[in-house]
């Protein structure tokens, strides 16, 4: 008889298969900084950067992040029928979402003259439609399919981005185009593979699981228009301070910021697996939730502490002169992606619970925070004063949860290790900022001995828990 895969060996090959299809598939995207920052001023960068900032609140708003409602659903149970019924009911609300959005873009199309309106909003549909997509296959487990979905779409969309801004000479539209394509491809290839449109139409319609699902949901429009308000919002402040040039400069410097997302989005992923199959009333949540966030928070912390010295050797090959600035701004781009990373797999938590009410809750919160520093300190600190803001308004979010699940399941805090963390991440931070290259390579040599010395136990473990499975 075949033995259950422990949580951590389930772990890391589902992290495994999600590197393969988010990290290294946006990696490609990535090293397209060089084109895009040659070829993109930077006022027309912030301009694109400003209306996917745009679209993604009113998407938000409208469409619920119902397709995290879809795939938590999903997991209550095996039966393929029921998750067909949930999937239904997930596009019955993703439908009347959708009639809202079109009225909105309707009324900007008649009444306003904002430049390419129609390729943003049809960037944001089709984006949305992705999502759903993307939720659906995980649900039912199809991993792979959507890694390889993942990679096909990027490759197609840098594809494109070549031909139409080196070759046909296009100008930034050319980025909601080619997003607009690589994202439908993605569509149709997992279409192709869990046929959700043809057996899902076919399932009886369920009232009740869909009103179900919609109170599941709703909390999560709010708290996704808070996210919203807490990252992107100082965008906009920036543009109306600073210009859009600023704010495209400020974009660039964001893209290294997302080095941590990419990286950390497939543990995310994992671990939204892992934590929504565990039972809601299982008495081992609070030790297993507190040393899975503990070790989480150190691969973070080393991970930022490694990739200062890295980005400092690289930023010069990466990063045209016109975007210089956006240098500077890298430590703290990294400290707002652990934060808000480390925030967001706390918050899977209360998904896992069926608690979503205290994840909007201390988002609100988080981002009135941030709405009263980001005027003040951005007058002040410029495009850092931006991202100080949203980092202390995540660490408000963090505490606010800490404390929320203490509370609940006794949820225990790494303090310990956030302090050491701490330190080293700021040693690094000094080397990248004021020390040659070559300084910033010793430490990268040093970091890496101390990183081998921190995680060689877990990762002899884990390749042991590997070994064994295959034997099995």
């Amino acid at each position: 008889m075949k033995q259950e895969k422990s949580p951590a060996v389930r772990f890391i090959k589902s992290s495994g298969i999600f590197f393969v299809g988010n990290v290294l598939s946006k990696a490609i995207v990535f090293f397209m900084l060089p084109v895009y920052t040659k070829y993109i001023v930077p006022a027309d960068y912030g301009y694109y950067d400003l209306s996917i900032t745009y679209i993604t609140v009113i998407s938000s708003m409208f469409f619920f992040d119902v397709w995290t409602s879809v795939m938590r659903f999903m997991y209550d149970s095996s039966n393929r029928d029921y998750k067909y019924r949930v999937i239904q009911s997930g596009w019955h609300i993703f439908g009347l979402s959708s009639l809202g959005y079109a009225a909105l873009g309707t009324v900007l199309l008649c009444f306003t003259d904002i430049r390419y309106l129609g390729w943003v909003l049809l960037y944001g549909l089709v984006s949305n439609i992705q999502s759903m997509y993307d939720f659906i296959a995980r649900g039912f487990g199809k991993n792979v399919a959507f890694a390889v979905s993942g990679i096909l779409n990027t490759l197609i969309t840098v594809l494109l981005n070549l031909v139409f801004i080196v070759k046909l000479g296009y100008d930034f539209s050319a980025l909601y185009i080619s997003a607009i394509i690589g994202n439908s491809v993605q569509v149709a290839f997992l279409e192709i593979q869990i046929r959700v449109l043809s057996k899902s139409h076919f399932q009886k319609r369920d009232r009740a699981l869909t009103k179900q699902m919609f109170c599941y949901t709703l909390p999560l429009c709010v708290n996704s228009v808070s996210y919203w308000l807490l990252t992107s919002f100082n965008r906009i402040v920036i543009n109306a301070n600073m210009g859009n040039a600023a704010n495209g400069i400020y974009a660039i410097g964001n893209k290294f910021g997302a080095i941590i997302s990419l990286v950390t989005g497939c543990f995310i992923y994992a671990w939204q697996d892992v934590s929504f199959s565990r039972s809601v009333d299982d008495e081992s949540n609070g030790s297993f939730y507190s040393k899975a966030c503990r070790q989480y928070l150190l691969f973070l912390g080393v991970g930022t502490a490694l990739l200062l010295p890295v980005l400092n050797i690289l930023f010069p090959f990466l990063v045209d002169p016109s975007y210089g600035e956006a240098k500077g701004t890298i430590p703290l781009f990294l400290l707002v992606a652990i934060a808000a990373a480390y925030s967001t797999f706390v918050g899977n938590i209360f998904y896992a619970l069926k608690d979503t009410k205290i994840i909007f809750q201390s988002m609100v919160v988080s981002c009135l925070l941030n709405l009263a520093l980001c005027y003040p300190l951005i007058r002040w600190l410029g495009l850092n004063g931006a991202n100080l803001a949203i980092f202390l308004s995540f660490l408000l979010n963090i505490a606010i949860r800490a404390v929320i699940l203490k509370k609940q399941i006794d949820f225990h805090t790494a303090v310990k290790t956030l302090w050491g963390l701490a330190v080293w991440i700021s040693v690094s931070a000094v080397f990248y900022l004021f020390c040659s290259w070559i300084t910033n390579a010793v430490w990268l040599a040093v970091s890496l001995s101390v990183a081998w010395i921190i995680f060689r136990d877990g990762i002899k473990s884990i390749w042991s828990g590997l070994k064994k499975e295959r034997r099995v």
